[in-house]
């Protein structure tokens, strides 16, 4: 598996469930003077596998290794002081197929996190799950189940995260309703100052955002437009309960 190099540019990692505020996060970051983010460099190729002809004896370290790679690559071709990419929970959750060919089972989020990207800074971007499952719903063909699944992932990976050195949590509802604040926290955490102008209607307009999620400015209402009796409520009570969205 690739060791990360002392010198690289690589030094962060953007991590939420789809349709979490990930990709806003991550343009308005990449407006930063010092910064330059990817829009999941490698994830759907490498952490996914869909580039990739499977290694079952490996598969781990197979996906993981071409990921990293890809990083560092693209790493050394930015300018930029430093060099992070953001990936979802959805795409980190192909290294589990590992786990098919495997027993006893790897425990995936420690090798990857603790051991594969040690010393990597982790931002986590939580989000209400029942606003992240209506979004999907409304953005995809999947099912409510395969929706809630998903969601219930994310939880899993930020429950893990919490015992990590290196990693910082942000709430898209704080993010979306103290723009600038929320962010200064982000680059306090990276070691930079922050910028005002990262917070603009170019950001958000960002060419590497899909244009079906760009829009002028944030929009504080999003963090608040959440259907609390929504159907995926049932299947999903108790993470939301762990993850601090309902009362226990």
């Amino acid at each position: 598996m690739t060791t990360l190099p002392e010198d690289t540019r690589f030094q962060f990692l953007l991590v939420g469930a789809g349709r979490s505020g990930t990709s806003l996060l991550t343009a308005l970051l990449d407006q930063h003077s010092q910064l330059a983010v990817g829009f999941e460099v490698g994830s759907i190729a490498y952490l996914r596998g869909r580039e990739l002809e499977d290694e079952p004896q490996r598969l781990f370290a197979q996906r993981t290794g071409a990921f990293v790679d890809a990083c560092l690559q693209a790493a050394a071709a930015s300018d930029a002081a430093l060099w992070g990419n953001k990936v979802t929970t959805e795409q980190l959750a192909g290294l589990n197929k590992h786990n098919w060919y495997h027993v006893p089972p790897l425990n995936i989020l420690q090798a990857f996190f603790n051991e594969a990207l040690a010393g990597v800074r982790v931002i986590y971007l939580l989000r209400d799950g029942r606003a992240c499952i209506q979004s999907k719903l409304s953005r995809t063909q999947q099912s409510l189940e395969q929706a809630c699944e998903s969601w219930r992932y994310a939880v899993e990976v930020y429950e893990f995260l919490q015992s990590r050195p290196d990693t910082l949590f942000l709430r898209f509802e704080k993010l979306v309703a103290n723009p600038e604040g929320e962010l200064a926290r982000v680059l306090d955490f990276l070691g930079l100052d922050f910028e005002p102008s990262i917070v603009s209607a170019k950001s958000t307009m960002h060419p590497g955002m899909p244009p079906a999620y760009r829009r002028q400015g944030i929009d504080p209402a999003r963090g608040i437009d959440v259907d609390a009796d929504h159907p995926c409520v049932p299947l999903i009570r108790d993470a939301l309960q762990r993850a601090g969205y309902l009362p226990e």
